[in-house]
């Protein structure tokens, strides 16, 4: 089931927030390759694309907190740091499950065991993230201007 954008976990800041929408429909990209299984070969370049780009996500919004001088900033990096080591180990398991049991084991085997060992726990961090601790950083974000550039 896909993610979708809903004001509510809007940030109020513009960059912030379309750099979120993209995460979303990177990660729906993801979801979409595990679920057909004709498109599984496209996993491995659309989880790294969603790997990729938190990182550089979580750049910006750090540099974004440093501004607003955020006094939550250090615990909020630490978890960043801990999401993109989660995010790259699940990239690992994404090409080892694609690469060798491509040959090996029918796509819709591929695609149940992905979907339910890998996807399940990158949306519950996407999920948790945005909601919680980005919905924690709202609270100061909103008090500056939606362009901080």
């Amino acid at each position: 089931m896909p993610v979708v954008w809903m004001p509510k976990i809007s940030t109020g800041n513009d960059q912030i927030d379309q750099d979120h929408k993209y995460l979303i429909a990177l990660f729906n990209s993801v979801e979409l390759a595990i679920s057909k299984p004709e498109n599984l070969k496209f996993l491995p370049v659309f989880f790294r694309q969603l790997v990729d780009y938190t990182r550089e996500h979580f750049d910006r919004e750090e540099t974004i907190q440093l501004k607003i001088r955020y006094p939550h900033y250090a615990e909020h990096k630490i978890e960043h740091q801990q999401i993109v080591e989660h995010l790259e180990k699940l990239y690992l398991e994404v090409q080892q499950v694609v690469g060798s049991s491509a040959a090996k084991t029918a796509p819709e085997e591929i695609s149940a065991k992905l979907n339910n060992e890998i996807i399940s726990l990158a949306r519950e961090w996407i999920l948790d993230h945005l909601i919680k601790t980005d919905g924690k950083m709202a609270v100061f974000l909103r008090k500056h201007p939606q362009d901080l550039s």
